[in-house]
């Protein structure tokens, strides 16, 4: 059986129940193990955030990963995306390794792993190491190194000194981390200015935000760009709450400095920092397909691509659809939720040259020329870009989302608890056969025959999710007044999410009766809140 931490894109578990240094090591013998079948010596990066148990976790990685022949250099307190750029430019690594949890429970750590040249690992691959760890930690005839001569479950902080005094230490260059991004942004261009032109509020949540964004915000001061940093501190006890930029408290902290600070805009980012939310001027949210659709937009207005692919998951607004019907010059492509799919559809040899950009309705943005991977930090910058525009030719962000805020209504996500994982599938399914009307369309996850990849298709047979390679709901019911809604489990937790969205003339009215619905229908299945 595999290790409860393997999940669908990343490893995730409960620090110290799951992930600490013994299970760490055996982690880290196993992606060692994977990568010397293709590299006979292989070279990691190691980054981590600011969560309890990353210099235990970092110092049984590396132990592991030592321990079948590899070598490690750790990087220090970094935001995800700092590893992206590192395995992105440095071709020295074979592999890339951030210790983070992301938006879970600060109770939880985990590790996000890539490829040199910035590759996601598999559902495969991190299947097979969820293998080789299970028998590294379980064999005891194996040779192996003790990682921690006491064996505690939770390390004490000299047991993390000791540990990682032993692991090459590099820093980062973040001054050149900014400058290229601010190269991709196009804001490199802007003219110095002494005067503050657009203001804006960073809301890091005590994460790693104000590290990844703080480069920026200094370099960008001469040219016009007035930046607040808000609980700018790392602190993984996450005192206000752990940040998620689809948490709504935490949305309406940040929409409330926006307001006090009279800002232009208002940016914040989850706890690694991969992942970006926005208010505008008045306070009011950006939605995420609302940033994807604006920013598709401005790339494809600088882009000299043929065929031009924008890419969103099936979780994304019917915006986009009528922005860039079938009949159009851009093909809209749906993917699958989380950002490992993702990643490999827009690198697929037929998909890869025509990719201008693609987003999920979480708040993940992602980028050709930022070597196919997310970017909060990047998105942000493009956000600011567009404001400025907007500003030039005496326009403003809410005037421009007006219509798209009463044409486009969403639900947000809704988190649903089971009592067992096998309670999941029938508990879907059961919504289906609820919901399976006349006229309605049905998509789901399967396998582009043709490409090779996980693709959303739309099929109005029998649901059958356990046939497929993601159970993933997705009902539409189209017309003027339309709606759709969305279930599907979370790849990291045990639970259930509920996306619905409503379009047209009576959109707000439409979207919470069917929201209303089928919460109920999920309550008196067994699930609970």
């Amino acid at each position: 059986m595999l290790p409860a931490y393997i999940k669908r894109d990343d490893i995730r578990g409960l620090y110290p129940q799951e992930l600490n240094c013994k299970t760490a090591e055996a982690i880290g013998y196993a992606v060692c193990s994977l990568l010397a079948k293709n590299c006979a010596a292989p070279r990691i990066a190691i980054g981590y955030d600011c969560r309890h148990g990353n210099l235990e976790i970092q110092s049984g990685f590396a132990a592991g990963f030592q321990a079948a022949g590899g070598t490690c250099v750790s990087f220090g307190l970094l935001s995800t995306e700092h590893i992206y750029y590192i395995c992105g430019t440095r071709s020295e690594f074979t592999a890339g390794a951030m210790i983070t949890a992301s938006h879970n429970p600060k109770e939880y750590n985990g590790i996000k792993l890539l490829h040199g040249g910035c590759l996601p690992f598999t559902s495969a691959e991190l299947v097979e190491i969820g293998e080789t760890a299970a028998a590294y930690k379980t064999d005891s005839s194996q040779e192996k190194t003790n990682v921690c001569a006491h064996k505690c479950e939770g390390c004490t902080a000299s047991c993390q000194a000791n540990h990682n005094s032993s692991i090459p230490m590099q820093l980062l260059d973040f001054r050149a981390y900014a400058e290229f991004l601010l190269r991709l942004s196009g804001l490199d261009r802007r003219e110095e200015s002494p005067h503050a032109q657009i203001r804006i509020v960073v809301l890091a949540g005590h994460g790693m935000g104000a590290l990844a964004f703080g480069a920026i915000a200094e370099m960008m001061r001469g040219r016009g760009l007035q930046s607040t940093l808000i609980e700018p501190e790392p602190d993984g006890d996450f005192p206000e709450g752990v940040p998620n930029p689809l948490d709504k408290k935490y949305m309406a902290r940040l929409s409330e400095q926006v307001q006090q600070h009279q800002a232009d805009l208002g940016i914040c980012f989850d706890g690694d920092a991969d992942r970006a939310g926005f208010v505008d001027a008045t306070g009011e949210e950006i939605l995420p397909s609302q940033v994807l659709a604006l920013i598709a937009q401005h790339r494809l207005q600088e882009s000299s691509v043929k065929e031009p692919v924008v890419m969103r998951n099936l979780c994304c607004s019917k915006l986009l659809e009528d922005l860039f019907p079938k009949s159009g010059s851009v093909t809209l492509i749906d993917t699958p939720v989380g950002h490992g799919r993702i990643k490999l559809l827009m690198r697929h040899p037929e998909l890869q040259s025509r990719c201008v950009f693609a987003g999920e309705h979480s708040g993940h943005y992602f980028y050709p020329d930022f070597f196919y991977l997310d970017s909060g930090v990047l998105t942000s910058l493009f956000m600011i870009e567009i404001v400025w525009r907007l500003r030039e030719q005496r326009k403003s962000l809410p005037d421009l989302l007006a219509a798209w805020r009463q044409n486009y209504v969403w639900s947000g996500e809704n988190n649903f608890n089971l009592k067992s994982s096998d309670e999941i599938l029938p508990v879907m399914t059961a919504v289906w056969k609820a919901e399976n009307k006349d006229g309605v369309r049905r998509f789901e996850v399967a396998q582009d025959p043709k490409l090779g990849v996980q693709r959303v298709f739309e099929n109005n047979g029998e649901y059958k999710p356990q046939s497929l390679p993601a159970p993933d709901l997705k009902m539409q019911y189209d017309g003027e007044e339309g709606w759709w809604f969305v279930i599907r489990p979370s790849g990291n937790e045990p639970k259930l999410r509920l996306n619905v969205e409503a379009w047209g003339s009576n959109a707000k009215a439409l979207c919470q009766q069917k929201s209303e619905a089928l919460i109920e229908r999920l309550l008196s299945l067994g699930a609970f809140r």
